[in-house]
C-alpha cells in the first residue's frame, strides 16, 4: 500500500493554529492507592550509534524504546486530556566488547526490572523483548526539568 502522505508539501504549507503543550500529567495517580499508572507495552523499537565522550568513546550503543500506553483515571482527563497518553521510556543496554548483550550479574538492570514486571525472567524460558508487546505493566513517573520545562519520566515498572 503506498502512503499520499509527502513531507515535502509541508515545507509549505501555513496554519493560523498554534502549537500548544499538553498538561503535564500528575506524578501520582490521584485515582490509584498506589500511585501507579496501569499501561500496556507497545511496538518496541531500536535506536543505536557510537559512544561521543568519555572513556568508551567510539564503543557502540543501543537502546530499547518502548512505549507505554497508560490508561488515564477521569480526574486526570478532567486536565483536558485524553483516556490514554504513550510515553516512551528508553532503555539502554549493557554490551560487551565484542558488542554483544552482556548478560553477567548486575547487567542489564532495566531488562531484568521490564522481564520481572511481566513475569518473564524465569531460567531457561526463552525471552525477547518483542515479546513485551501487549504486556500490561505499572508505571511510576517523576518529574524532570529539561530546558525549563517539567516533562515525565518513567521512575519505575512494576507487574501489572
Amino acid at each position: 500500500m503506498t502512503s499520499a502522505f509527502d513531507p515535502n508539501v509541508f515545507l509549505d504549507a501555513q496554519t493560523t493554529e498554534v502549537n500548544e503543550k499538553r498538561p503535564t500529567l500528575p506524578a501520582e495517580n490521584p485515582a490509584a492507592e498506589d500511585g501507579l499508572y496501569l499501561a500496556m507495552i507497545g511496538e518496541i523499537k531500536t535506536a543505536t550509534g557510537m559512544i561521543e565522550k568519555g572513556d568508551r568513546a567510539g564503543q557502540p550503543w543501543v537502546s530499547m524504546l518502548v512505549p507505554l500506553r497508560l490508561q488515564l483515571p477521569a480526574e486526570v482527563q478532567a486536565l483536558g486530556l485524553n483516556p490514554e497518553l504513550t510515553i516512551t521510556d528508553r532503555v539502554f543496554l549493557d554490551l560487551t566488547p565484542q558488542g554483544a548483550l552482556d548478560n553477567s550479574k548486575g547487567k542489564n538492570r532495566q531488562q531484568r526490572v521490564y522481564r520481572d514486571a511481566c513475569d518473564m525472567n524465569r531460567p531457561g524460558e526463552p525471552f525477547a523483548w518483542r515479546m513485551l508487546q501487549g504486556r500490561t505493566v505499572k508505571v511510576k513517573l517523576t518529574h524532570e526539568l529539561y530546558d525549563g520545562n517539567i516533562q515525565e519520566r518513567i521512575a519505575g515498572i512494576f507487574a501489572g
